[in-house]
């Protein structure tokens, strides 16, 4: 190799470090200061402590909001992905001559700012007299989570030979039984990657939370609440425990997606 391939490879290395570090880097002072021995969560570093993750416990309430972010969270991604199944299976048969357009027209909920987002559904909530609640939190979190589930779950499908629906037809078949014993088995790793990254999304979301989520809130409208009083240690050892849920179940998502390729590779 030569030695400025050598110096190309190396440089993008560093590049690709230091943008990684620049991303991450107020993650890992959070993360930092979660266990900094300081109550007021600045430096200097007083020393190592675990006595901000034992305050959690102090917090009760944060109970109902955390339980109110799961709740919202399963709900999100367990209707978004069967909405997203069935577009994607739609678009699959049923294809038209503005497909594109469609799937664009689908996506264009995510090119919105979520705080114009946020405000219309508002207006939208109050027009049809539906109350601020956690009802209205999962069909706002469903304007946005829907569209990614259809598409990744789209994306999963057009993996999938549709030689092996015809052969299912052959064999007697029903649309239904292909879609149970063919179709979902096949996509099921882009169906729990939806799921997760939908429900971490539903979970993490704020700002459309903040507008539609009225007396029950969720988790990150009450540490924006917390917040507004004051910088608390406490916080940070909350945005951590959220921030390593986050990114565990990101995580699993690929190594199931990866571990199914395989077992298709070896098959």
């Amino acid at each position: 190799m030569k030695k400025g391939e050598i110096l190309f490879r190396r440089s993008m290395w560093a590049y690709l470090f230091a943008m990684l570090l620049f991303l991450f880097s107020p993650i890992l002072v959070t993360i930092a200061f979660s266990f900094n021995d300081n109550r007021f969560g600045v430096l200097p570093w007083r020393g190592f402590t675990l006595r901000w993750y034992e305050q959690i416990i102090e917090f009760p309430i944060l109970l109902g909001p955390l339980q109110n972010s799961i709740l919202v969270g399963i709900a999100v991604s367990l209707t978004a992905v069967g909405l997203g199944f069935l577009g994607a299976y739609g678009i699959r048969h049923y294809s038209f001559r503005w497909n594109n357009l469609f799937l664009l027209g689908m996506m264009s909920p995510l090119a919105v700012p979520w705080m114009l987002l946020g405000l219309g559904l508002v207006i939208y909530f109050a027009s049809i007299g539906l109350r601020q609640s956690l009802i209205t939190v999962w069909i706002s979190h469903l304007v946005f989570g829907a569209p990614l589930a259809l598409v990744i779950i789209n994306a999963r499908l057009n993996t999938i030979s549709k030689s092996l629906e015809e052969a299912a037809a052959d064999l007697g078949a029903s649309q239904l039984q292909t879609i149970v014993k063919i179709l979902m088995p096949q996509a099921l790793p882009g169906i729990i990657a939806a799921m997760l990254l939908t429900f971490t999304l539903s979970f993490d979301e704020f700002i459309i939370a903040w507008f539609v989520s009225g007396f029950s809130e969720t988790l990150p409208v009450s540490i924006y609440s917390m917040m507004r009083s004051g910088t608390n240690p406490t916080i940070n050892s909350i945005g951590s425990i959220v921030f390593s849920m986050s990114i565990t179940l990101t995580v699993l998502a690929q190594f199931l997606i990866r571990s199914r390729g395989r077992e298709e590779v070896k098959r």
